[in-house]
């Protein structure tokens, strides 16, 4: 059953990912790196790992919104509209999509 649910997951995934264009990818890589690698390159803070697919199995239900907000909330982000230096919702957007190709990736 695991694995069906792996697929499941992995379908999801490339489709939400197929919508990003090649600048969106390069946008989202440069996001990603300045914003989310610390913490999904190492699992710092119990993060999932970016290439460590199992750990991702499970995560193909979640509101990218919501983790944007969750993030804000613990502080791992700061808001682009109180910090320059901060993400807004679109470059979460962005960043993610980028995570969700490289997960897609080694799911194939």
């Amino acid at each position: 059953m695991l694995k069906t649910s792996k697929s499941v997951a992995v379908i999801f995934l490339c489709a939400a990912a197929s919508c990003a264009s090649a600048d969106d990818m390069t946008s989202g890589k440069a996001l990603y790196d300045k914003n989310c690698a610390k913490c999904h390159d190492t699992g710092k803070m119990g993060a999932p790992v970016l290439n460590d697919m199992p750990e991702w199995a499970d995560r193909s239900n979640i509101l990218w919104s919501d983790v944007h907000e969750q993030h804000l909330d613990d502080g791992l982000l700061r808001d682009a509209s109180k910090d320059p230096e901060g993400i807004t919702a679109a470059d979460m957007e962005a960043a993610t999509n980028y995570m969700i190709s490289i997960i897609s990736k080694g799911q194939s």
